[in-house]
């Protein structure tokens, strides 16, 4: 099988040989391609999927294919129920899954945090498919191993690593979207340099090069990406729901119905560019050294601003060490480092300034144990270094750049005992000790129960925790006084209690889970719209609680030769806060694809069709109304309702020779738009979708190809 080709960034080290990778057909059955894989971002050392104690959700390069995604959020969209992207304040994606926003999403590459974050999220635009080998997802408090920000998932996307002594993939992708712009602007118009830049074409093309020598080998990738903006349209008017559950001082529920339609959102229109190395140097059999960097480069082309678009730059380098002691006994360190500046620059003038510096610097020192039977034990320390710099800390309208930071070091402990065929257990703890927080400890327990080759079951209790942000601590920003963002200095770290129950079957052709999960937090940090004097304003703030329960399945059948069928479902329910629902998450989310593959000599045919469901959300946004018969004003909140959507894919892939693949496919298949943007800023939990997309994409395999020529000469 050809495998998928392209291109991720930035991080690159590899936590596991590259000879462990499952390197099978895409239509192979669950079983013997995913529960024999190797994973290692929920013990932080290298299990069977199947022997892991922690509940671990595996996205294989198989699926990655299948998927067709070119970046995570389409691929996540499509393979995990719960999982939501839309763009909030400046254009920027949030991500929503399953009741977490993505300040409580932990996204690694090879193990390693990103830098960037916009707004309560990492820059998503950095992560593209084409490198990648697979991901690994542990849902649930994860903060025992990988500290803040792994209060609800970890999500570690692990990058290729060639074993071959020539490998080198190419391809090129070609859309059209659906879009609606502005055609054709005269010079004279002031739209038309941003009208140019926003009509650019849907493409992609990348260059994935690896070598190995024995000792040496060497990975190289290139991705260039550019998309168009468009522009989004509200097919009906503006709702606002005054309910007596969130307004106790109505008499009923009311219902205001705006005499306008909003008028059309602009969505950006991108340009990236990202080339990335790894050199892994093996000089004897128990030493492994790993160098890597990468750099990311991005145009932000806005339909809405005059003259005016953002760019942004990251630069990542790194390396580690690792040594073994005979059989037993492993040390490993490594030194990671993230800088990511975003910019404003005023097209007309040529003029570029900085507005946003990031800096991650994390040294980190583990050492692993097998010298006990039955025991894996990993003892290790860190420490994170975060600082941002930005013109957003002054409280108004000046661009004097100031820098905050945070600075934790921590300390974990985790054994893993195989106590039998059957039994396993987990138990770790973690101390966190920051100069703004104190200390603090985590502890996780996890038990596997085996009773035969084709059922598991899984207990998790785990402690998570977050320290609010920088962001979330400093920002004192005006937006040109249209309402400000403020920070909380007074803001304390969140925890959560998470528990879970769950239970999976497999045989040769198919495999189901289900799973059953609790999240209980304390002094949960939320950013809540406040209005003062008809003025908004977004505010950092420790709820006093709040509960998350939830239940997931998952389901793959290999029904009939050629055929495969997948399918999940999740359901969560998030407490209201004196009946005010301050979560924007949707408690229906489900997933599913059904796959047809014809083997023949030479070719390779391949059906996908994919559909992700999304059901009716309901949340509460503060407002201000005045009362006639009471003669005052009340704080008051409306409820929007975001009505169920559907989203549809279809691809038709064809691979000749196992040298050229070529793939048609149509993304949102049935053309879905939003037809309400929502109410005030309830517009950034829309799913920004401008219609269906049509692609095609060639990838070839450069190295077969250059056999084959020789071959006949």
């Amino acid at each position: 099988m050809m495998k998928r080709t392209v291109f991720i960034l930035p991080a690159l080290s590899c936590l596991f040989p590259a000879a462990l990778r499952a390197d099978l057909p895409g239509d192979s059955i669950y079983k013997c391609v995913e529960m024999e894989q190797v994973v290692v971002t929920g013990t932080r050392t290298p299990k069977l999927l199947a022997n892991t104690p922690v509940l671990t959700k595996l996205i294989t390069a198989s699926d990655i294919a299948k998927a067709d995604a070119t970046n995570l959020r389409d691929l996540l969209q499509q393979v995990l129920p719960g999982v939501e992207f839309s763009y909030a304040m400046n254009q920027q994606v949030h991500m929503n899954f399953s009741g977490f926003g993505g300040q409580s999403m932990l996204i690694l590459v090879d193990g390693e945090r990103l830098a960037g974050e916009t707004m309560d999220d990492i820059d998503f635009s950095r992560l593209c498919m084409d490198n990648v080998d697979h991901i690994e997802i542990v849902k649930g408090a994860s903060s025992t191993l990988y500290g803040s920000r792994a209060s609800g998932a970890v999500i570690n996307l692990i990058t290729k690593k060639t074993t071959k002594p020539v490998d080198i993939q190419a391809g090129v992708r070609w859309g059209q979207m659906n879009e609606r712009n502005y055609k054709n602007p005269s010079k004279k118009d002031f739209l038309y340099m941003f009208e140019k830049n926003a009509d650019r074409p849907n493409l992609q093309s990348w260059v994935s090069a690896g070598f190995n020598a024995g000792k040496v080998t060497s990975q190289t990738d290139v991705w260039y990406s550019s998309s168009d903006a468009f522009y989004m349209y509200q097919a009906e008017n503006d709702k606002k729901v005054y309910t007596q559950e969130a307004n106790p001082w109505l008499d009923h529920d009311v219902t205001i119905t705006s005499v306008a339609s909003r008028p059309p959102m602009g969505i950006e229109g991108t340009e990236h560019i990202s080339v990335s190395q790894k050199v892994f140097y093996d000089p004897f059999k128990n030493l492994e050294i790993l160098a890597y960097g990468s750099a990311f480069y991005m145009n932000t082309y806005d339909l809405i601003q005059d003259m005016t678009f953002s760019q942004a730059r990251d630069w990542t380098a790194g390396t580690k060490i690792k040594y073994s002691f005979k059989d037993w006994f492993k040390i490993t360190a490594s030194l990671h480092g993230d800088f990511y500046d975003r910019f404003k620059r005023h097209e007309r003038i040529d003029e570029r300034t900085k507005v946003y510096k990031s800096r991650i610097f994390q040294p980190r020192l583990s050492i692993t144990s097998q010298k006990f039977e039955g025991h894996d034990l990993i003892l290790g320390i860190e420490h994170l270094s975060d600082d941002l710099t930005s013109d957003r800390f002054n409280g108004d309208a000046s661009h004097i750049m100031r820098t905050r930071s945070l600075k934790e070091t921590e300390a974990f402990l985790q054994d893993e005992w195989t106590m039998n065929d059957h039994w396993m257990v987990s138990v770790g703890v973690r101390t966190n000790f920051s100069r703004a927080f104190g200390m603090m400890a985590m502890p996780k327990i996890a038990f596997k129960w085996s009773p035969s080759d084709h059922w598991a079951w899984r207990a998790n209790y785990s402690m998570g925790y977050r320290s609010p942000s920088i962001k979330e601590l400093f920002f004192n920003w005006d937006h040109l006084g249209m309402f400000m963002i403020k920070g909380n200095e007074d803001l304390k770290p969140e925890k959560n209690n998470y528990v879970s129950l769950g239970t999976e079957y497999s045989n040769d052709n198919f495999f189901i889970s289900g799973n059953v999960y609790g999240n209980f937090f304390r002094k949960k940090i939320e950013g809540v719209w406040r209005i003062y004097d008809m003025q908004y304003n977004f505010e950092y703030t420790n709820l006093r609680n709040q509960r998350m329960l939830g239940v997931e399945a998952i389901l793959k059948w290999h029904f009939i030769d050629g055929f495969t069928l997948n399918g999940t479902y999740s359901y969560v329910n998030v407490s209201k806060q004196q009946g005010i629902q301050v979560n924007t998450t949707s408690p229906h989310a489900a997933t599913g694809s059904l796959d047809y593959t014809l083997n023949r000599k030479n070719y390779r045919l391949k059906t996908i069709f994919s559909t992700s469901l999304m059901g009716q959300k309901q949340f509460d946004v503060q407002d201000r109304v005045w009362v006639d018969e009471h003669h005052k004003s009340y704080d008051a909140y409306f409820r929007c309702t975001l009505p169920t959507y559907v989203l549809c894919n279809l691809a038709l892939v064809q691979t000749f020779y196992n040298k050229v693949k070529v793939t048609l496919g149509v993304d949102n298949l049935f053309n879905y738009v939003p037809h309400t943007l929502g109410s005030g800023i309830t517009m950034f939990n829309v799913p920004a979708t401008c219609g269906a997309r049509g692609y095609v994409q060639v990838e070839f395999l450069m190295d077969e190809i250059v056999k084959s020529l020789k071959h006949k000469r």
